[in-house]
């Protein structure tokens, strides 16, 4: 991946972020209607238990996710699979952005002192509508399309007899 593909969103922690989430609801979308547990997204994601839990009680504080009813370190979608998009995710990843940088953005505020109002007036406003083209884009982008290649849909030779042989839709 080149410098520029990450500067679309300005920063290579929230691409990668963003990504990590994705894998993660991509994978509860292709599993829905059942749960996955936290050896599931291990084995899945290559990523440690301990930020695994971390993200999917985020997710669930984001109501995405839901714990299961009856299985520990267990969770299911809180939605249909159709209705998980990108923008889903990139919201997700915005917030925990803006989560970690509340408290230097406090001291920053406090330590400078000088009036920046109309300054900050104007990155906001310009932050929301750029925010807004984003989330519509991204909305675009169900989850579930996740689902249908996971299946196979693009696998194997096709032959004359059975041209449907190694295709497989699902649907939910």
């Amino acid at each position: 991946m080149s410098a520029i593909d990450q500067a679309i969103l300005g920063s290579g922690v929230l691409y990668d972020r963003l990504c990590l989430i994705t894998e993660v609801l991509g994978r509860f979308v292709s599993c829905a209607p059942r749960g996955v547990d936290i050896a599931q997204l291990e084995k899945h994601t290559g990523r440690p238990t301990k930020e695994l839990l971390r993200l999917c009680a985020m997710l669930c504080r984001e109501d995405l996710l839901r714990p299961h009813p009856d299985l520990a370190r267990c969770w299911l979608l809180a939605r249909e699979a159709s209705q998980v998009t990108l923008e889903d995710a990139f919201r997700c990843a915005m917030n925990e952005q803006a989560a970690r940088a509340r408290p230097a953005r406090a001291r920053a505020a406090v330590q400078d002192g000088t009036p920046r109002r109309e300054v900050d007036m104007l990155v906001m406003q310009a932050t929301m509508g750029i925010n807004q083209s984003i989330f519509q884009h991204l909305r675009q982008f169900s989850l579930d399309r996740l689902k249908v290649s996971a299946a196979g849909m693009f696998g194997g030779r096709r032959t004359v007899s059975d041209p449907w042989a190694h295709s497989r839709l699902s649907f939910s």
